[in-house]
């Protein structure tokens, strides 16, 4: 085992995020074999290349940090500047850790993972349960073939298919096990449909406003699946599922006034945001800088409701807010967060969630707890 690979198991270990279960695994699958030649490594999207740069590219490989393999389905050539959206990537090893120990796993059973991506997931699932276990699907055909040949070079031939991964598979179903590496704001039926019952679904679940999380949902006999919230996971968007990038033009007859809640209480705060977000649906957010400082905006494209809140350098003790559009975001996201601070500020992991055909029901402490339908 090269030294990088060696030092990343000794330090996931020895963070807890590395169990003993999956650590021979991780030993035995080297994540270097499927990083391609030419990728883009860290939050800064730095390019590294093989070729020119081979220990560096190594470290990338073996550094706790993710690795874009794609920009934009496959526009942006690799090697050149990042595009506008990653949209295939080899995880950080700590949240393929994670993802792996939530599905509890044991040996003998069937699983299907949702995004093949480089092939890695695919080959630790491989080398612990057999290729005939291991199912798993991918959308992009030019990522597949990659994670084709990675996987044989590897030693691994787990069914891997071309296709729409929100329809599952249903010829080597049913499964004991749905594990995807994309994200979700619905849970397609046909991931119920196909996991035995008793059987997890695990994937990452978001809403319009940003907040990930992995969710561990049990499939029931009745058709429904329901789990709580694990951990944090922002991982990319299905592409079915990918929300508009537009932003409602903040034009006609707008509300002006006043607010004392501060940007870092809600939106820097994983807890506080995800019940905001919650409670404040189909809202879009994100963060502006400019000459005036920091402005935060909110958008619902649907009913073209607009919000921004002026914060400047954040200095002052309250920030002038706009708000246009038949929603009043901005009174909507004062009154969740006002929920969640008379509720105990609860953390994210009290929630769970519950999906019932097309419903999905978000609870607390318990599935009859209702605090949203989503």
């Amino acid at each position: 085992m090269i030294k990088q690979h060696a030092r990343l198991l000794d330090e996931l270990a020895a963070a807890g995020r590395l169990s003993e279960v999956w650590r021979p695994h991780f030993e035995r699958v080297p994540r270097h074999e499927f990083v391609p030649e030419v990728a883009w490594f860290g939050w800064d999207n730095r390019v590294i290349s093989r070729a020119d740069e081979p220990e560096a590219w190594l470290d990338a490989a073996y550094a706790d940090g993710p690795i874009v393999t794609q920009f934009d389905d496959g526009k942006v050539l690799p090697g050149g500047a990042p595009g506008l959206s990653p949209s295939s990537s080899l995880s950080m090893p700590r949240i393929v850790a994670r993802m792996l120990d939530a599905a509890m796993i044991v040996d003998g059973m069937r699983v299907l993972e949702i995004g093949t991506g480089s092939g890695w997931s695919a080959a630790l699932l491989a080398d612990r349960l057999g290729d005939a276990n291991v199912t798993s699907i991918e959308i992009d055909a030019t990522i597949l073939r990659a994670a084709q040949r990675a996987l044989r070079q590897a030693g691994h031939a787990p069914t891997t298919v071309a296709a729409d991964g929100t329809g599952g598979y249903a010829a080597h179903a049913p499964y004991d096990r749905v594990l995807a590496t994309c994200s979700v704001y619905r849970v397609p039926p046909a991931w119920i449909a196909q996991t035995r019952p008793g059987g997890f679904i695990v994937t990452p679940w978001r809403l319009a406003m940003p907040s990930g999380l992995l969710v561990r949902l049990e499939v029931d006999e009745d058709g429904t699946a329901s789990g709580p919230f694990v951990c944090p996971a922002w991982f990319m968007v299905t592409r079915n599922q990918r929300r508009s990038t537009d932003q409602v033009p903040m034009t006609g007859p707008a509300l002006d006034g006043r607010t004392s809640l501060r940007r870092g209480e809600v939106f820097e705060s994983e807890s506080a945001q995800f019940a905001v977000a919650v409670l404040v649906p189909n809202c879009d957010q994100w963060t502006e800088s400019g000459d005036a400082g920091v402005t935060v905006r909110l958008d619902d494209l649907a009913s073209g409701s607009w919000a921004a809140v002026a914060y400047g350098d954040e200095s002052g003790t309250d920030f002038a807010v706009r708000q246009g559009g038949p929603r009043r975001l901005w009174d909507e996201v004062e009154a969740a967060y006002a929920w969640w601070q008379d509720a105990g500020r609860p953390e994210y992991i009290r929630f769970g969630l519950t999906v019932d055909g097309a419903t999905q029901r978000l609870w607390i402490d318990e599935p009859a707890a209702v605090v949203a339908n989503l």
